[in-house]
């Protein structure tokens, strides 16, 4: 093994598989279990996918998984906010925490928060303002978001499909892709061209180090990443051995798909669809009424 990097063996394929279950529990949030929004069959097996991408996803899911990377991309903090609040009860402030990982141009915080106002959770009930919602998380091609808005769309009223319209232009303005990517893109350039001592451990001799007490709520969170040492289970050291620091080089640490905000959507993406839009979902339509059999 590279004397520069020396993160515990087997990380690839935990990581892997923490993924796939992290990211199926946040698909049931989002889509509820009530609608039949997704009776339309959903994609099975591996996507047709560059071998070159996937082996750098797996180089992506592992320097995310460092203690404290995912805290510095705000899109995924404060997504893991948002679940951990929704986890506990406290609707309200998921749909806040939502909204700002969603300002970050996170697509499952975008669906999430469409979903919250057609259900009315944390907030009245607003159709229109969740068929906005589900519009933006489907623009970067989410199979499911986009077969979800399909349903809302199916369900509105004209008044409504009106409404719709003119509330989506107000979102669109502050949460387009074109602003909030740019808006993501100057928090990761401000930390990737700062040094980050205080942040994930220390740098230095060409290598990364982090300790479990540097960072918070980054147990498998929204990541889906499991930590060395820990179950993925949210808390105040995430799930980190204490006692064993994780460590990579900087070439890996500074990868562009961590950091250069184009590569880090495209792998973010590619994450989703590996992991979630390539899995079967068993799927629950409306409840229905059913007529008692005649006795015999």
């Amino acid at each position: 093994m590279d004397a520069c990097r020396c993160i515990k063996e087997g990380i690839h394929q935990g990581a892997s598989d923490m993924a796939g279950k992290t990211m199926a529990m946040l698909l049931g949030l989002l889509v509820g279990a009530s609608h039949a929004a997704f009776a339309q069959e959903a994609t099975t097996g591996q996507p047709v996918t560059n071998p070159k991408d996937l082996r750098e996803l797996d180089k992506f899911e592992e320097m995310m998984s460092l203690p404290g990377v995912a805290t510095q991309h705000r899109d995924i903090y404060y997504r893991e906010l948002a679940m951990e609040a929704y986890k506990n009860g406290a609707k309200e402030r998921a749909l806040k925490m939502f909204m700002r990982a969603a300002s970050y141009a996170d697509k499952p915080s975008q669906a999430a928060v469409a979903n919250m106002y057609w259900d009315g959770i944390g907030t009245s009930v607003d159709r229109p303002r969740a068929y906005a919602w589900m519009d933006l998380a489907a623009s970067r091609g989410y199979a499911r978001f986009i077969a979800k808005r399909e349903y809302y769309w199916s369900q509105l009223t004209e008044a409504e499909r009106a409404q719709a319209l003119r509330v989506g232009e107000d979102i669109y303005a502050e949460y387009d892709d074109k602003i909030a990517l740019h808006r993501l893109e100057m928090e990761l350039e401000f930390i990737r061209r700062n040094p980050i001592g205080s942040h994930v451990g220390f740098k230095g001799n060409g290598k990364v180090m982090g300790f479990g007490g540097a960072t918070i709520f980054t147990g498998g969170g929204s990541t889906g990443m499991p930590k060395p040492g820990g179950s993925g289970a949210s808390g105040a050291n995430g799930g980190f051995d204490m006692m064993g620091p994780s460590m990579a080089s900087l070439t890996e640490f500074y990868r562009p798909s961590v950091w250069k905000i184009n590569e880090y959507a495209k792998f973010k993406d590619l994450q989703w669809q590996v992991r979630v839009e390539s899995k079967p979902t068993v799927d629950v339509g409306e409840a229905q009424n059913v007529p008692t059999p005649p006795a015999k």
